[in-house]
């Protein structure tokens, strides 16, 4: 999310016209509740010299973005991440800008303290850590309200394509995958907006 806020800094006044927020999507819905080993999971599915080279890319990539992160090769659990999408449901009602907080702090959770996003003691500290409300939060957690909603996103993301994160959806009209560079979503935007393109 780094390079999106960076792209937004780069849009100067007009960032102002822009109003984005987190959207539900599981990489892996089939993931169970507790989250599985994480070797498990990742041997058969991938090549393991392939999975080297990602961690490596995505180190690299959090050097060069100034982010703390664990090594991914580390992380020993892959998490089950649909209550984490019911509480950024919730934080929404709040406002994007609580939302955003919530995605910061997961993402520091998972990426920088190799800790399970799956787990609701995790969740309800970083829901605390928001300023929302820790009792709410793990009242939230422990029955299934906005079950319905994040699968409703979910199908959603399913009828637009996405099988990807990043993907940024653009005035419900076209999406860019990937960790682009901020350039790439600046123009993006502008285009979402009807605004100048960059020249080349």
């Amino acid at each position: 999310m780094e390079r999106w806020r960076a792209a937004l800094e780069s849009l100067g006044a007009e960032a102002q016209e822009i109003t984005w927020r987190y959207a539900a999507f599981e990489l892996d819905p089939n993931v169970p509740r507790e989250g599985v080993d994480r070797d498990t999971y990742m041997s058969g599915r991938y090549d393991p010299a392939v999975m080297r080279a990602v961690s490596e890319r995505l180190l690299q990539i959090a050097r060069d973005e100034g982010l703390a992160m664990a090594d991914p090769a580390s992380l020993s659990v892959r998490p089950n991440t649909f209550d984490a999408h019911r509480l950024m449901t919730a934080a929404l009602r709040a406002g994007a800008t609580t939302q955003q907080r919530l995605g910061d702090a997961l993402f520091a959770a998972h990426w920088s303290r190799g800790e399970n996003v799956g787990e609701r003691a995790v969740l309800v500290a970083a829901a605390q850590e928001t300023d929302m409300d820790a009792d709410e939060a793990a009242t939230l957690l422990a029955g299934d309200e906005l079950a319905a909603e994040v699968r409703a996103e979910e199908r959603e993301a399913a009828l637009l394509g996405i099988h990807a994160v990043p993907t940024f959806v653009f005035a419900d009209r076209f999406s860019v995958s990937g960790a682009q560079d901020p350039a790439v979503l600046v123009q993006a935007a502008r285009q979402a907006m009807g605004g100048p393109h960059p020249s080349g």
